[in-house]
């Protein structure tokens, strides 16, 4: 019997039934789903505009729609060219929408489309994890730097101090 080798996680995505859509490969197809929400500013904004689909009701376009205003006041810490920025990225991937009105100064509004939604409840079990297991990991990490000499919050690839 041969054991699986790799990381953990190249032999959980080994597990995983190949993709039936041509050469892409699940590993490809997982990670560009990271790529896209693993960022500082993209579940921030998913999260805002779920909110406000929630809030409202989801209107015809999967709204309700959210002025850039709105969203740059929902998260505070964002300049206005990131926020720009992700936006475009989110609404080239189909997770969200953009509509802009012909009026001065311009109106544009932005909602979390069907597709994007469907991202909402991977979002919340990630968070429910986080919360059932954050305690745990973080001793874990206080432990690991205490045996390997370094600050609990110093990253993990820092060389140790020198003896």
């Amino acid at each position: 019997m041969t054991l699986p080798t790799g990381t953990p996680a190249d032999i959980a995505v080994a597990r995983l039934p190949a993709p039936t859509t041509g050469p892409t490969t699940c590993r490809m197809l997982i990670g560009r789903a990271l790529d896209m929400i693993a960022n500082k500013w993209s579940v921030p904004i998913i999260l805002a505009l779920a909110r406000a689909r929630v809030g409202a009701g989801a209107g015809t376009d999967g709204g309700p729609e959210l002025r850039f205003s709105a969203l740059a006041r929902a998260i505070p810490e964002i300049t206005q060219k990131e926020l720009t920025k992700q936006l475009r990225e989110l609404e080239a991937a189909g997770l969200v929408g953009r509509r802009v009105h012909a009026e001065v100064p311009p109106r544009v509004e932005y909602w979390l489309t069907e597709l994007g939604a469907t991202i909402k409840p991977v979002l919340d079990r990630l968070a429910g994890w986080a919360a059932s297991h954050g305690n745990e990991i973080e001793a874990n990490r206080a432990a690991y730097a205490a045996r390997r000499g370094r600050e609990p919050n110093a990253p993990i690839s820092a060389r140790p101090p020198a003896a």
